[in-house]
């Protein structure tokens, strides 16, 4: 890796960097709509064209440029009036498309329930575009920082290359242009996809945690020490109980989980109905994280009671967070057999799409009613 002579003064490059602080201030504020004119959606669609088709490609397309003037590549040499050059122009374009999402959705309402017929303007939708300028600066701050100082650190000495202070900033410089790519192409394949695919996302970044869930009652359902194996009260017991009465739903859960989240590669593919306001878009976006956060109250619930040999309010600790967890999914089952539209699929069953989905769901429900009993029902016997 070749370096050339072409290096920006100090001043350039503490110029770039004073540019950086304008991202750390929030949108402007602005009079919040409930419904929106015909020309308001048109303009929106087209500043969402404007995101889609040029701003965000187009950070993509500077981040090779951007890594060969580093002389990160094989085949590169070191150009960093070329590299002060990109930041500079990568830098507008991010600003850029802030400015473009904020215009989209800083004047959005999250939840409305008039808004079925705005397609990728629904306020559901603009209100989870809002979360992409923080992403996007926080990668764009890394980049361009660890850029700036392997520039600045190459200035000082001729030999920093041949460092490993140097060399373990280039493979920082490697996997920063590397997670903004791997994120700009994730935004613009999130612009393109339906309500449900947001979803579903949501219910698959969540899939992971069902199953780190599940390890958490196994374990608790095994005391680990001499100490706790040998000191196991009523109450411990108790607890080692009802911890194994909840992997049951934990398992349940995981399977309604992928159910909803993977609908291309199952045998029932299946897609919701575009007319969906935002009120009930934000309900089932919204649900994996509940179900996430009651699983762990119980969590806290059981590991609390084994510590201290002692459980308080039982039906308010345990009762409380399970209750909540059933109610949620059987929110969840209702919206997907009011609005869910069954796929062709190539199965030779003479049943009908919507006949199956029902069996799965009649299924699935009685198998939830019979584990969530069982535990309900621990939880009263020892309430005595």
């Amino acid at each position: 890796m070749e370096q050339t002579s072409s290096l920006p003064s100090d001043s350039a490059l503490q110029a770039l960097e004073d540019r950086l602080p304008k991202y750390d201030t929030g949108p402007p504020s602005v009079k919040l709509k409930d419904v929106l004119t015909q020309d308001e959606l048109d303009e929106k669609n087209k500043l969402l064209d404007e995101l889609e088709s040029r701003l965000l490609p187009s950070i993509q397309e500077q981040l090779g440029p951007l890594v060969a003037s580093l002389g990160l590549r094989s085949d590169s040499k070191r150009n960093f009036g070329l590299t002060y050059n990109i930041l500079s122009t990568l830098e507008e374009t991010c600003w850029n498309t802030i400015l473009c999402i904020e215009s989209v959705s800083g004047d959005m309402k999250m939840i409305s329930t008039h808004d079925y017929h705005f397609e990728r303007c629904k306020f559901y939708r603009c209100c989870e575009l809002m979360f992409i300028p923080s992403n996007l600066s926080d990668h764009l701050h890394r980049l361009f920082m660890h850029s700036i100082e392997l520039i600045k650190a190459s200035k000082v000495s001729r030999n920093y290359a041949e460092t490993t202070e140097c060399q373990n900033l280039e493979r920082r410089i490697l996997r920063d242009a590397a997670e903004f790519s791997d994120y700009t192409r994730q935004t613009i394949k999130w612009l393109q996809g339906s309500d449900l695919y947001i979803i579903q996302e949501e219910w698959r970044e969540k899939e992971d945690q069902l199953d780190v869930l599940l390890q958490v009652f196994t374990d608790l359902t095994h005391p680990t020490s001499v100490r706790q194996r040998n000191n196991t009260s009523a109450l411990r017991k108790h607890v080692n109980e009802l911890a194994e009465l909840t992997i049951p739903l934990v398992k349940l859960t995981r399977i309604f989980s992928k159910k909803v989240s993977n609908t291309a590669t199952t045998k029932l593919p299946f897609t919701l109905d575009t007319n969906l306001n935002s009120r009930t878009l934000c309900t089932l976006h919204e649900l994996p994280e509940s179900i996430e956060r009651y699983f762990y109250q119980l969590v806290k619930a059981f590991r609390d009671a084994y510590t201290t040999n002692e459980l308080v309010d039982r039906q308010i600790v345990i009762g409380y967070p399970l209750r909540h967890i059933s109610h949620i999914l059987e929110t969840t089952l209702v919206l997907l057999a009011l609005y869910l539209i069954p796929l062709p699929t190539t199965d030779t069953n003479h049943d009908s799409p919507e006949s199956i989905y029902k069996a799965w769901f009649s299924a699935w429900q009685e198998a939830w009613h019979g584990a969530f009993n069982n535990i309900s029902c621990a939880l009263q016997t020892f309430e005595g």
